[in-house]
């Protein structure tokens, strides 16, 4: 995935300077690095940033975990403006729901609870134990969340996880549904990162149905979701730049996708930060 950007800003590094970016995204897929001892991850991912004046490789960065935490960085800010936006109170108690406490579930636990006001968060995973395991982890991290106070559950059916929650993430790779209209609150927000035969694999066209879809891409969107037959309102990005209205009183979904400008982003800041820290 090749991104170019141009005239941005990192105001985490410097507010009055703008950057610009090539970047490009390789990624490869080895199904039986699961078996290696110790495991390795079956999706590598490597970035490489490009020199925008020679086209000269500057860096090459480890890109696996990036991904992780763009993924995650991508939900929080659809969760706060298709969500907390239309409630008008980013501080609001919320109860969230992680369906699939893989990397992805755990990532989007630990990123929600340090961004918003969660009160209970409720996991649920194939294999019970990586769910009770995310627990303890998120337990002994209660102090540098938003909510001191905390409360998690594990459940032993999605039905039960989803049943009072706010904000659902399904990060599975579940080739079927498990999520559906009958286990759902009125007006939640469901952040779909996850991939099984298709991107929309985890939740039921039911739910699609009945809700407002958002993606981060409509370019993505017409690559990859093509077997999706439910119209899509817009892009998240839309939403923020007021092109699209905020959603009221409505069920959620955004779609996740991921975009090479989300990576090429990030891997320019590590750099960024690397260099400067040298000095």
């Amino acid at each position: 995935m090749l991104a170019v950007l141009n005239n941005y800003k990192l105001s985490s590094i410097d507010e009055h300077k703008t950057f610009h970016t090539i970047g490009q995204k390789l990624v490869t897929y080895f199904q039986d690095n699961v078996n290696l001892q110790p495991p390795v991850p079956t999706t590598l991912a490597t970035i490489c940033l490009f020199d925008n004046v020679t086209g000269k490789l500057r860096s090459i960065i480890e890109g696996t975990e990036i991904t992780s935490w763009r993924t995650a960085a991508s939900s929080l800010v659809a969760t706060k403006y298709l969500y907390f936006n239309r409630i008008d109170k980013t501080t609001a108690d919320s109860v969230l729901a992680i369906i699939g406490c893989g990397v992805q579930g755990r990532i989007h636990a630990i990123g929600m609870c340090s961004t918003f006001n969660i009160s209970t968060i409720n996991l649920w995973n194939r294999t019970n134990s990586k769910a009770e395991s995310l627990a303890v982890e998120l337990e002994n991290m209660k102090a540098t969340f938003q909510n001191k106070n905390l409360k998690i559950y594990v459940h032993n059916s999605v039905g039960e996880c989803v049943a009072e929650s706010d904000i659902i993430v399904t990060a599975t790779g579940n080739r079927t549904p498990l999520l559906f209209g009958h286990m759902l609150k009125t007006n939640v927000h469901i952040n779909a990162v996850g991939y099984g035969q298709t991107h929309h694999s985890e939740v039921d066209g039911g739910v699609y149905e009945n809700g407002k879809i958002y993606v981060d891409s409509w370019t993505g969107a017409e690559a990859e979701l093509k077997t999706l037959n439910y119209p899509i309102e817009g892009e998240v990005g839309e939403v923020i730049n007021g092109v699209k209205e905020t959603p009221t009183q409505a069920l959620t979904i955004f779609q996740s996708l991921g975009m090479a400008v989300e990576d090429a982003v990030v891997g320019q800041l590590i750099v960024e930060l690397y260099e400067k820290n040298k000095k």
